[in-house]
């Protein structure tokens, strides 16, 4: 029995509408129809009677309906229940980041988050947006953050907070004496990039690609493997790029680094925290969640 078999099947019935259920939880409706499936076959009968207009339970669903919510009901009580008996949480947190929240804002987070809670050991995987996706759904991790919505169903994406992304040049460059600049002047300029794969790089062609701009528009000069490896190249004098402003904050402050303004095209993202959709999360990551919410609040206006 998968437990995100019962919760579907719930909220099919309570929806009224397999369509409905499916917009609900993020799924297509396919993927709905397979999980009903897979519960219709571990209880060996119809659960719902479905017609082209609406769906109508039988007596056995009714029976697995009312089952179901009192089962989800107990295993919701036992988590609030190990929380309060957990007020002093302890045990391993291990979660995975893409590179700006890896590197820029979990550290003093978890760092914050094990002075409130000094049992607790912490452990942080830092790799590309995908590759976190993917360690999530193989159980490496427990939760991730990044800064891309990935196309996997089987992934819980909850959004955390906006990462604004901020074009560099160097200081001197000429660019930089504009108030703003336009696309097509970015598209002239020699571009230093994330390697593929990469949140930062998936976004800006995402952008490019709303504006009507393939991504191979980029004249590319260096494709890098980290953010700092960018910004240093940037600072070099090798071309300009697309960052999040967490990354060049100080240099920025500092005068070795300039933001251009480019007046039509929107620059933003979301960040978001992601676990397994079948999976209920353990206390702990359950804590660090709320906590991350908390903490990430003042940081969205930097």
């Amino acid at each position: 029995m998968n437990l995100a078999w019962l919760q579907t099947f719930i909220l099919i019935v309570e929806k009224k509408s397999l369509t409905k259920a499916a917009r609900t939880l993020h799924l297509t409706q396919p993927a709905v129809s397979k999980q009903l499936n897979s519960l219709e076959k571990y209880y060996g009968a119809s659960l719902l009677s479905r017609t082209s207009r609406c769906v109508e339970i039988t007596e056995a669903g009714r029976m697995v309906f009312e089952y179901g919510k009192q089962i989800l009901t107990i295993i919701n009580e036992s988590l609030a229940d190990v929380r309060t008996l957990e007020k002093d949480l302890h045990g391993s947190l291990i979660i995975g980041a893409s590179t700006i929240p890896g590197e820029y804002i979990l550290p003093a987070a978890l760092g914050r988050f094990q002075a409130l809670h000094p049992q607790v050991k912490a452990r942080l995987e830092i790799a590309d947006s995908t590759e976190v996706g993917q360690m999530t759904l193989d159980g490496k991790i427990e939760a991730g953050m990044i800064g891309i919505t990935l196309e996997n169903a089987a992934l819980r994406q909850e959004y955390l907070f906006k990462d604004e992304l901020v074009v560099i040049a160097p200081a001197e460059h000429p660019l930089t004496e504009k108030e703003s600049i336009t696309l097509e002047n970015f598209l002239e300029e020699p571009f230093v990039v994330r390697e593929a794969g990469s949140g930062t790089r998936m976004v800006l062609e995402n952008k490019l690609k709303e504006a009507g701009i393939a991504p191979e528009k980029l004249k590319i000069k260096l494709e890098l493997g980290s953010t700092e490896a960018v910004v240093n190249a940037v600072a070099a004098g090798l071309g300009i790029s697309l960052v999040s402003r967490f990354a060049v904050k100080n240099r920025i402050d500092t005068g070795e680094i300039a933001v251009i303004n480019i007046v039509d095209l929107p620059l933003e993202r979301g960040l978001y925290f992601i676990t397994r959709r079948d999976q209920v999360q353990s206390p702990l990551v359950e804590a660090f969640y709320d906590f991350l919410k908390e903490y990430l609040h003042p940081a969205a206006s930097l």
